[in-house]
């Protein structure tokens, strides 16, 4: 249960107290081995290092990129932190942080805590840096990569109630996180669900009930045809193609030394789009209904779909990573090369008539609506994990801890 904080002068609850992080946990920062010596390298521990800064996107650190050896840490700076340490990421990814599931030692650019069991629960040690990251973002400095120096953390101070409860917001804290995994497992799945369907079905390797006979041969010479209606240059106007299917979108900052100078076409809804430099990393998708008439250059050619084909299949065909990755084969030039709309052309494959087209779209489409729908759901989680935690561990809000 929780109820309403009493707080005392100063904006610290009742019966929590202000203190420096280093009097309740054993503060560190990591250390590189030399890189040169392969004596140091993959000996069985662990390493964490901004090659893995993705992995803090979880509660707990259970792989890493490297492994350093007995040996690495013995002749360096690195030490051989124990289970449970609570690490913190200054750097790329500052404001990351995250718990060790086994003994690892991390690199320069992570600050470590262990807590001191007697007045801290490294639970809810991680917790309480996790709801900091939006200040640590804000004070991290640098041109290129953000850092925060280590005299800040010399400074620290941390809001502390005492051990039971802090045991109990960490188990409160820790049920929403299973929730959020839960969730990320189950979109994974679907997702997956969805990429061997799609893969079955755009290739006839699966048929839906109620098709059969051979699909036709096609040139896609004759499916799509590049559209080029041009257009001038129009401040805020403009479409970006996304890596990876993330789909199109507005491209909101522009070079003003390209006015004048670059050719501009109005693109459609439902045209198919790509990039030519990155189609074959999943620079692709459809011009969706609100972005119609928004502007791109060559190098996103648009296309328009003949009508004996459903343009959403067009693009679940070309949005397998089987098919859009093997492009890197046809793609032209020195330096960046590209993928062609003629080079396009020149590629047939078998294709099914269009009800059968729409069937497979309908099905894929499906799928998309259930994913999107998981994804809106553990983004409200989220939302509300977000609020509860700063109620929670700002003394806001009490939790009822028995006695």
């Amino acid at each position: 249960m929780a109820e309403e904080g009493k707080q005392k002068a100063g904006g610290v609850p009742e019966g929590w107290r202000e203190v420096p992080i280093d009097a309740v946990a054993k503060r560190g920062s990591g250390h590189t081995p030399n890189k040169g010596n392969p004596d140091y390298w993959n000996g069985g521990i662990k390493w964490v290092s901004l090659a893995d800064s993705s992995k803090l996107d979880n509660r707990y650190i259970t792989e890493t990129d490297k492994e350093i050896s007995l040996l690495g840490i013995k002749n360096s700076s690195a030490v051989l932190l124990t289970k449970g340490t609570v690490v913190l990421s200054r750097d790329a990814g500052v404001g990351k942080s995250a718990i060790l599931a086994e003994e690892m030692a991390v690199s320069q650019h992570f600050m470590t805590w262990t807590a001191d069991e007697k007045n801290t629960h490294n639970i809810f040690l991680y917790y309480w840096l996790q709801n900091k990251k939006p200040e640590f973002e804000a004070i991290a400095t640098g041109s290129t990569i953000k850092t925060i120096g280590l005299p800040y953390f010399k400074k620290l101070n941390i809001l502390l109630p005492p051990l039971p409860e802090q045991r109990k917001i960490a188990a409160i804290l820790s049920t929403w996180d299973d929730s959020l995994a839960t969730l990320t497992d189950l979109i994974a799945a679907k997702r997956q669900q969805k990429r061997g369907l799609a893969e079955a079905l755009l290739t006839g390797q699966k048929r839906l009930p109620g098709f059969e006979g051979e699909w036709e041969e096609t040139r896609f010479s004759s499916v799509m045809q590049e559209s080029r209606i041009s257009a001038p240059d129009e401040l805020g106007k403009r479409l970006t193609v996304s890596l990876h299917l993330k789909g199109v979108s507005v491209r909101e900052e522009r070079d003003s030394s390209e006015a004048g100078k670059t050719i501009y076409y109005r693109r459609k809804t439902g045209q198919f789009i790509y990039g030519k430099q990155n189609i074959f990393r999943g620079s692709l998708g459809l011009v969706p209904q609100e972005l119609d008439g928004y502007l791109s250059s060559q190098d996103l050619p648009a296309f328009d779909i003949a009508p004996e084909y459903d343009p959403a299949f067009v693009f679940a065909f070309f949005a397998r990573p089987k098919f859009y990755e093997e492009l890197e084969k046809i793609a032209t030039g020195t330096g960046s090369k590209r993928v062609h709309p003629e080079a396009i052309y020149r590629l047939s494959h078998p294709l099914p008539p269009l009800p059968e087209q729409q069937a497979i779209a309908s099905v894929l489409s499906t799928l998309d609506s259930e994913i999107a729908s998981l994804e809106s759901l553990k983004a409200k989680v989220q939302e509300q994990k977000r609020g509860l935690m700063d109620e929670l561990l700002t003394g806001r809000v009490r939790v009822k801890v028995d006695e």
